[in-house]
C-alpha cells in the first residue's frame, strides 16, 4: 500500500493548466480574472508556472501587449525559453483552444489541484515527523495547524481581490464618512474605563498586542480582572489564560469585584450577610450565563496556548484574550537559550496570534525591580526589549503599595465607595506606547477590598506619591 501511494501522481489537470494559459496569450482581459485565482505555484509543471511568471512580469512591466512573439521575445530575453518547454511548447499552449467565458472555471480547477498538493505535502510532512519520537508532539500540532490555516487562506480564490488598494480604500472611505455622519458604529473592544476609551479610539483595536505591566503586588490581575469584567457586562466573550493563578482564585476575584462584597468575606465566610450571598448568587448566574472562558493550565507551553486560542476563535467567536502573564509562557526554545531571547520570542509570536485572530491580545507583563516606587517606564519591561518594540499599546500601573502608615493629609485622598467608606486609591495607569492614540497618564481608582479598578475624577491632587528615600537617587 505504501508503495502504491508512493507511486500516485500528485494532483493536476493539464488541459486546464494549457487552457489558462492560452487565454492569457491570446486575450488580454483574461489576465484581470485569472490573476484572481492562481499565481505560479498554482500549475504543477514547471514549463507551465515559468510561462505564468513571464506573462505575470510583462502585465506587470506593461512595456508590450502579451502574444505569442512577444512572449517568445521576452523568455529569450531572460534566458528562459528553454525551461518554458522551448518554441515548440510554448506555440503549441498559444494554440491550445480556450473559450474566455471558460477561463473561470478552468482556472478554479487549477487552484483546486495544488490545493490538494498541498494538502499531500503538509499530510506526508507531519505524517513522517510523527514517527519521530525526539519531534515534540505538540509543537507538531501547532505547526500543522498553522499550516493547515495557511492553506485555507490560500485557497481562497477570491483572496486576491483582498491586495487591491481600491479594495482596501472603499471600506476606510466609508468609515470616514459615516464618522462624519455620525452613524459609524465602532467595532473596538470598550475597556468600560472612558478614559481608556477615549485614548485608544473607543477602545482596544482588533489585531493590537496589548500590554499591561507593573511592578509584583501592583495589581495587574486585577486590573485585567475589572477590564473582563466590564467587557462581559457589554456581552464581549472573553478567554483568559491564568498561568499564574488557579481558575478558582480567578473566578473568586471576579465574583469579588463584580458583586462588590469584600475578597476577605469570600475566601473566609465570616461575616457573610445575607444580603451579600444573595448578591453573590446572583453575580454567580450571571458569570455562568457569560461566555468567559477561563484556560488554568500553568507552565503553558507557547504551542499550545496558540492551539488553544485559535480553537477558542474558531468554535467560541472570541473577541479578546488575555494571558497573565508573558513570563510564564514556555517557548518551547533549547532551555540553553537565554532568557531574554525566549520572552522576545513568545513576544512576537504574540503579535502573530493577534493579527492571526484579528482580535486583541492582552498579556500581562512583570516590570523590573529597579523601578521600586517609581513611575515605570518602557526600559523597565522584563527580561525583553522586544516586548516595547512588538506592543501595539503598552501601559503601566502605579501606585503606592503601602498604607498603612498614611499621613492624615494622605489619608484624605482615598475616595469614598459606595458604601462611603473611604477605601478607593487614586492610582495611575500610564499609556506609554500606543500605535492608534495619544499617551499619557489616567488616573483610575483601586479598590483594595474587592481587588477592584474603578473609573474615578481625573484629578492629580488625590494621587498619593510614595515617599522619596533619602538614600534613594532620584532619576
Amino acid at each position: 500500500m505504501a508503495n502504491a501511494e508512493l507511486r500516485r501522481v500528485p494532483p493536476h489537470n493539464d488541459e486546464a493548466e494549457r487552457s489558462v494559459l492560452s487565454a492569457l496569450i491570446s486575450r488580454k482581459e483574461a489576465y484581470e480574472t485569472v490573476s484572481q485565482i492562481v499565481d505560479a505555484s498554482c500549475f504543477y509543471h514547471p514549463a507551465n508556472a515559468v510561462i505564468y511568471s513571464a506573462i505575470e512580469d510583462m502585465k506587470l512591466q506593461n512595456k508590450v501587449a502579451v502574444d505569442q512573439i512577444t512572449l517568445i521575445k521576452y523568455l529569450q530575453e531572460k534566458n528562459l525559453l528553454e525551461k518554458a518547454g522551448g518554441v515548440g511548447y510554448v506555440s503549441s499552449i498559444t494554440d491550445y483552444y480556450s473559450i474566455l467565458g471558460n477561463v473561470e472555471a478552468h482556472a478554479k480547477i487549477v487552484k483546486e489541484a495544488a490545493v490538494r498538493r498541498a494538502l499531500i505535502r503538509v499530510a506526508s510532512d507531519f505524517g513522517s515527523a510523527a514517527y519521530e519520537e525526539s519531534s515534540d508532539v505538540y509543537t507538531l500540532l501547532d505547526d500543522a495547524e498553522r499550516q493547515l490555516g495557511e492553506i485555507t487562506v490560500n485557497s481562497d480564490v477570491d483572496s486576491s481581490d483582498h491586495y487591491k488598494a481600491g479594495a482596501m480604500l472603499n471600506p476606510v472611505l466609508d468609515e470616514i464618512i459615516a464618522r462624519a455622519d455620525g452613524e459609524y458604529v465602532n467595532n473596538n473592544i470598550q475597556t468600560g474605563i472612558p478614559q481608556l476609551d477615549s485614548y485608544t479610539n473607543g477602545g482596544f483595536n482588533n489585531s493590537d498586542y496589548i500590554i499591561i505591566a507593573a511592578r509584583p503586588s501592583i495589581g495587574k490581575t486585577a486590573f485585567a480582572v475589572s477590564l473582563i469584567r466590564n467587557m462581559l457586562h457589554k456581552n464581549y466573550r472573553i478567554a483568559f489564560f491564568s498561568l499564574e493563578m488557579p481558575a478558582k482564585q480567578i473566578l473568586q476575584r471576579l465574583l469579588s469585584c463584580q458583586s462588590k462584597v469584600d475578597l476577605t468575606k469570600i475566601l473566609t465566610g465570616n461575616n457573610l450577610g445575607a444580603d451579600e450571598l444573595s448578591e453573590l448568587q446572583n453575580t454567580a448566574e450571571n458569570i455562568f450565563d457569560s461566555e468567559f472562558y477561563l484556560v488554568d493550565e500553568p507552565n503553558m507551553k507557547l504551542s499550545d496556548l496558540r492551539t488553544r486560542a485559535r480553537m477558542l476563535k474558531r468554535e467560541k467567536s472570541i473577541d479578546a484574550i488575555f494571558i497573565d502573564y508573558i513570563g510564564l509562557i514556555e517557548s518551547g526554545l533549547s532551555i540553553n537559550t537565554p532568557k531574554h531571547e525566549q520572552v522576545g520570542f513568545v513576544s512576537k509570536s504574540m503579535k502573530q496570534l493577534a493579527r492571526e485572530l484579528k482580535i486583541p491580545v492582552i498579556v500581562l507583563c512583570q516590570v523590573s525591580r529597579d523601578s521600586e516606587d517609581n513611575e515605570p517606564q518602557l526600559n523597565n519591561l522584563r527580561d525583553s526589549g522586544s516586548i516595547e518594540q512588538d506592543a501595539d499599546l503598552v501601559m503601566f500601573i502605579h501606585r503606592r503599595k503601602n498604607l498603612s502608615d498614611l499621613t492624615d493629609e494622605d489619608r484624605a485622598k482615598l475616595i469614598q465607595d459606595s458604601t462611603g467608606r473611604a477605601r478607593i486609591q487614586s492610582s495611575k495607569l500610564i499609556v506609554a506606547k500606543n500605535r492608534n492614540g495619544k499617551t499619557g497618564t489616567i488616573f483610575v481608582g483601586y479598590n483594595g477590598d474587592i481587588t477592584s479598578f474603578e473609573t474615578i475624577v481625573q484629578d492629580k491632587n488625590l494621587f498619593i506619591e510614595t515617599p522619596q528615600n533619602p538614600n534613594q537617587k532620584k532619576k
